[in-house]
């Protein structure tokens, strides 16, 4: 698409150059007059315009209620502004002066030592030959009751 408007405005352009030379004298002054009459509106326009945006703007800013909260407006944005760069500047910082590897090799060597230190604590030790009833439960209880009562 880029190859065909940059075409397209190669091909306007030698058009409207070659219509320009053949245009006579008088027209071409005549043209140049138009061009330059709306302009200047358009200018005009523009700058009447902007003159009451700017009216519009001071009437406003003279109350000193809105400038007031301009202007802290502006310091809490300037404050926020400054923490940001600080943040920004300590990741900056961070990522370009930590030494990741030597920090990697502490990390590695720190599991190393909890993973041998956790494999001389693994061992379950289960002692069968302990001499303790098993306490009985209520159920149980109940069911021997139940039982003797059948047997009598």
């Amino acid at each position: 698409m880029s190859k065909k408007l940059l075409a397209g405005i190669l091909l306007g352009g030698v058009a409207t150059y070659a219509a320009w030379k053949k245009m006579a004298p008088a027209k071409k002054e005549a043209l140049k007059e138009s061009v330059d009459e709306k302009i200047n509106k358009v200018a005009d326009y523009v700058a009447d315009y902007t003159l009451d945006a700017l009216d519009i703007v001071d009437d406003l800013m003279s109350d000193s209620n809105l400038n007031d909260k301009v202007s802290g407006a502006a310091d809490a944005v300037n404050n926020v502004k400054g923490k940001v760069k600080d943040s920004a500047n300590k990741v900056v910082n961070h990522m370009t002066n930590d030494d990741f590897d030597k920090q990697t090799a502490d990390i590695r060597e720190e599991l190393a030592k909890n993973k041998e230190a956790d494999e001389d604590n693994n061992d379950i030790i289960i002692d069968a030959t302990s001499d303790q009833k098993p306490a009985s439960t209520e159920d149980d209880e109940a069911d021997q009751d139940d039982a003797n009562a059948a047997d009598k």
